[in-house]
This record gives C-alpha cells, structure tokens and sequence, in this order.
C-alpha cells in the first residue's frame, strides 16, 4: 500500500538501504535517530563491501542482505551506492517481483530519477533524493539544515519531503534537466573547492612551507574569505592584485608558478574566470597579459 501523509504523521515507514558508502554511514543513523526503522543493509559481494555493511547494520540493528538475493520487503528501498553503478543496479533489481506501488530512491547528485526506470517500469515510483552536502570516511556531517534536491514521482518526492524535513534539513524540488549543473555546483562548491587548496599548497612547498605551515598560514585568510562571501557576496569579498588591477605583481605570479606543477594553469583559469565578471581594473590588459604568460 502506498503510504499516505497519515502514515509518516502516525508511524514512520522501514527502509532498505542499498550500498554502504559514506553516504548510507552518514544518512542510515540518521534515519535512526529521526524515529525510521533501517530493516536491511544490502551489499555486493566484495569483502569490503560486506565488511563497511556489516559495520554499519550493527550500528543500525539491520540485517545485512546480499544484492542477489535481496527482496523489496520494506516500503522504502534507498540506494546509496555509486552513480555508474546505478543503472546495472536498477535493471538487476527489476528483475525481482514485488515493486508494485514501492517507493525507490536514489541520491545520486548529476543523474535523475530516469535512471531508476526499469522499477518504475515494474509498478515503483521512483525519486532522486540527494543531499549537497560532502561525505567522506572519518567524518560525519550533521544532517540538520542539509538541503535535499528532489525530483521524480509525485508520490516518491512527496514521501522523501517528509524524511528530509524529519531529519531537520531542508527540501527543494528541481528539474531533472538541471541535475547536471546543480551537481557540477556541488563540485564547485567542495571537491573542487579542496582541489584549488591542494593546489596552494603545492605553492606552499615550493615556498619552503610543510603542509602543515602552509594550512596554518591559510586558515585564517580562507576562513575570512567565506565568511565574507556568505554574508556579502562574491564581488565584496573579491580582493587582490586583480581587483587592483596590479599587472605587475600578476607578471611576478605567472613566472614563479611555471616551476611549481600544475599551479600555472589553475592559476590562469581562475583569473580568466574572475574577470569574466568580478571587479577588477585593467581588464583588457590582464587578459592580454594572461595569454602572453603561458
């Protein structure tokens, strides 16, 4: 049976997660502490794989189920795992009876509910429920405040709008179409973000510092920076040589970082990307300056 407002108001539905990655470490106490009860924990064969599952099923109190021999029992089944896998995972899954009327999530950021066809083919509804938000090993994020991009069936976002709003984070609806570029600012926004400091301290070696010194030295100055940005935007808290338009202090930049590998390049795409439209004087020579030094 589909369940209804009522039901999520009165008694909180099982759910199944699928995968075992720090999403589902993260996402599956959560659901627990948030009154849900977590039925099974499914994983594939690889030792690893059983191993994170049968960690987090303890943690859980779930059952640890194989991917072969799993059964859509609970009303909700949630996949977690990996975007290139999800495909394979759905058209495998469809396969079994008992879809009829089930809710399917996945929380894959750049891939829309499309992907979850085949259950939807086999009587699902089906949903992408994805949190921006960065997981990895070793640390666990609060969900509270989190907002969810929801898109899919209307009965499915309907359900995963109550689960988001009890974990005390926030639902949004988006268009399957814009998944892509919603992901891609995700990826501008962390994995991307720690790449260009990764980069720094590349800089930072060269400039005799150990890692250490060098995030020490960042700390306080990136801290600001976003802090600024939050509260007053990119073009207030923009500073530098490029807002001041100081050519030669740019010329001392681009040859110095031809000997540090790689800093060359990011460098120059972020100041190409910063005069598209931050505030900066000397645009034209900047830019001039940019394609001369290479």
């Amino acid at each position: 049976m589909l369940l209804s407002t009522m039901a999520f108001s009165k008694n909180r539905p099982s759910i199944t997660l699928i995968g075992s990655g720090s999403l589902a470490q993260a996402l599956g106490p959560a659901l627990r502490n948030s009154g849900y009860k977590i039925d099974s924990v499914v994983t594939r064969n690889a030792s690893e794989s059983r191993r994170r599952a049968g960690r987090l099923a303890r943690k859980l109190r779930a059952r640890v189920i194989n991917l072969q021999q799993f059964g859509p029992d609970a009303p909700i089944i949630w996949l977690l795992h990996t975007d290139d896998a999800l495909a394979e995972t759905a058209r495998g899954l469809a396969m079994h009876p008992g879809w009829e009327r089930k809710l399917v999530f996945h929380s894959s950021g750049a891939l829309s509910s499309d992907v979850l066809a085949p259950l939807k083919r086999a009587g699902a509804y089906t949903a992408s429920v994805h949190p921006m938000m960065t997981f990895v090993s070793g640390s666990t994020p609060e969900m509270s405040g989190v907002p969810f991009a929801l898109e899919g069936d209307r009965p499915a976002v309907a359900a995963a709008k109550h689960i988001v709003r009890d974990l005390g984070a926030e639902a949004f609806t988006i268009a399957s179409k814009s998944k892509v570029l919603y992901h891609a600012l995700g990826s501008f926004s962390s994995p991307m973000m720690v790449a260009t400091l990764a980069t720094a301290e590349r800089v930072g070696r060269a400039a005799g510092l150990s890692p250490a010194q060098t995030r020490k030295l960042m700390q306080p100055i990136l801290e600001q920076t976003i802090k600024n940005y939050f509260s007053r935007g990119a073009a207030a808290a923009f500073s530098g040589p490029i807002k001041r338009g100081d050519l030669e202090t740019l010329k001392r930049h681009l040859r110095q970082l031809q000997g540090v590998r790689g800093a060359g390049n990011v460098y120059r795409a972020l100041a190409r990307s910063a005069l598209m439209e931050l505030p900066s004087a000397r645009k034209k020579e900047m830019l001039k300056l940019l394609k001369v030094i290479s």
